[in-house]
């Protein structure tokens, strides 16, 4: 149980050692860039996305023949 809790910590360790302490530098300013600029959590973007890909399934808005002026 214990080894299952510090696979993370293990697979960062992996990834420091072969990609050196610039590797590791980068990645972690990637993610807290990343973390910054997010502009909402994932599942409310995922709803949004999946609106806006329903939307575009299902064509364009017909418009009216007879325009309201």
């Amino acid at each position: 149980m214990i080894s299952f809790l510090l696979f993370p910590f293990k697979l960062l360790r992996g990834f420091l050692k072969l990609s050196g302490v610039r590797g590791g530098l980068l990645l972690a300013v990637g993610i807290g860039i990343g973390m910054l600029i997010a502009p909402e959590r994932g599942a409310v973007l995922r709803a949004r996305l999946k609106a806006r890909i329903e939307e575009q399934r299902r064509g364009p808005v017909p418009e009216s023949i007879d325009p309201v002026v």
